[in-house]
């Protein structure tokens, strides 16, 4: 049967496909503005990453393409329509909470530990491996395979953007950059800065930075802002932050002041409940301090109230759900102050259910900040996408998951955002399988060796 054969070819090729996985993880591929050039547009690590993949596929004698730095395209197949796979070379960055080095994989319990394991070079080698299988044994395919490494799908997805300018997009396809079995929704994103000028502090103390998060679509699981004044209305703060009595404060002095260091729990965007968000117990802990200037004051007092102790937006007044796609969900990424330029800056994200306007959930949130004294302005809304449970693209693929796993489930829906939008008739297909932990974007990313 051709099925034992595909599964003799990649019981085969087990050790290469943990090797490539490791040599692609070995590069540290976020993006990097100031290495940006051209054949390079997100940075040489990105660039390594890129020409790693593309020395793997030619190791395979697989036709590869390179689209200026932006994206590769490995080729199978003359005839028929285009079958495209979707997936991404760049990782997020590292945070805090690692237990061994993010780009020193290492694998321990038939885990994979590294960034980008799970998050999306192991699945983007997986499914080059399983081309491989497919082209070797012998299988007749009616149709071809375009499949598309993307070097900007954490940041932007100007890789596809560009790819798709020159380029007809594929007939259908998926992208292992998800879950299984089938995922058939993905959540609107709307992502926004919302920021003040505050004038020169003249407080008893002052407030001289505040600095949380690294990208807009993680958790923060660290923020750090510092006060600086008299010794002994800094151990009055001290006092008042200790009494308060949070393990996830911490209050360091030092020669000028002290810092106030706030600790969460690293999480993706689209799960912000899985995680605990560093900038919101920070802020929190700062609407507390009494002796800041009145505008400092009134200012973290507004950002408190506009963020919330939760992920639900309900401090914004956007808290929504819908059947389909579950609760609308709310990400303060990145908080950052300096007093030289008296900014402050926040940058959130939020991920809308399907079925609830993303337009009038703007709306809202830019009439809430103006009230509260803020300027908001959007950098990125992308619609959700649907398709539908009775789609032959989704209809076949849970046929093949159910059969292969020998169960009966049905397509979910996400709050994350994949490729599958940029381009029609596509799907998620993989990689974390139903009740295993989602690892993407967090500390100690790991991928299974027998996945």
């Amino acid at each position: 049967m051709i099925e034992n054969r595909l599964n003799e070819l990649i019981d085969g090729y087990s050790k290469d496909i943990i090797s490539d996985t490791i040599s692609l993880v070995q590069i540290p591929s976020i993006l990097d503005e100031p290495s940006a050039q051209k054949g390079a547009p997100f940075g040489q690590p990105v660039r390594a990453a890129l020409d790693r993949m593309t020395d793997i596929a030619t190791r395979m004698d697989f036709s590869c393409t390179d689209d200026d730095g932006y994206c590769m395209t490995v080729e199978y197949g003359n005839k028929g329509e285009t079958i495209g796979i979707l997936a991404h070379l760049d990782v997020v960055p590292v945070g805090e909470g690692w237990e061994t080095d993010p780009f020193v994989p290492v694998i321990n319990d038939d885990k994979l530990f590294g960034r980008g394991t799970v998050d999306d070079k192991g699945p983007a080698i997986a499914a080059l491996y399983a081309l491989k299988a497919v082209r070797e044994s012998g299988l007749p395919v009616r149709n071809r395979v375009t499949y598309i490494l993307g070097c900007n799908e954490e940041t932007g997805h100007q890789c596809i953007k560009h790819y798709l300018k020159t380029h007809e997009p594929p007939a259908c396809g998926f992208s292992p950059d998800g879950f299984f079995p089938v995922i058939h929704a993905e959540k609107g994103i709307l992502r926004f800065t919302m920021h003040k000028i505050i004038s020169p502090d003249a407080g008893a103390l002052i407030l001289d930075y505040i600095h949380a998060g690294t990208v807009v679509n993680a958790v923060p699981d660290h923020a750090e802002a510092h006060i600086s004044g008299e010794q002994g209305q800094l151990k009055l703060i001290t006092d008042i932050i200790s009494k308060q009595g949070s393990t996830a404060i911490s209050v360091k002095p030092d020669e000028t002041g002290i810092t106030i260091i706030a600790f969460g729990k690293g999480a993706h965007a689209m799960s912000p409940w899985k995680g605990e968000n560093a900038v919101q117990k920070l802020v929190e802990c700062l609407a507390t301090i009494p002796l800041l200037s009145q505008e400092v004051h009134d200012t973290i007092d507004a950002l408190h109230d506009l963020l919330g102790k939760d992920w639900t937006g309900s401090g914004m007044g956007i808290a929504a759900q819908d059947q389909l796609s579950g609760n609308l969900s709310f990400n303060p990424g990145i908080l950052d102050y300096e007093k030289n330029d008296g900014n402050i800056v926040c940058k959130i994200d939020v991920r809308c259910p399907v079925h609830v306007n993303l337009e009038f959930v703007w709306e809202t949130i830019a009439n809430r900040c103006k009230r509260a004294g803020f300027e908001a302005e959007y950098w990125q809304m992308r619609p959700p996408l649907y398709i539908s449970k009775d789609d032959p693209l989704v209809t076949d693929l849970m046929q093949i998951y159910n059969i292969m796993m020998g169960t009966n489930i049905s397509p979910i829906t996400i709050g994350g955002g994949t490729y599958c939008r940029d381009v029609r008739n596509f799907v998620s297909f993989g990689p974390v399988f139903p009740g295993e932990p989602e690892m993407a974007h967090q500390s100690n990313e790991f991928i299974s060796i027998e996945d």
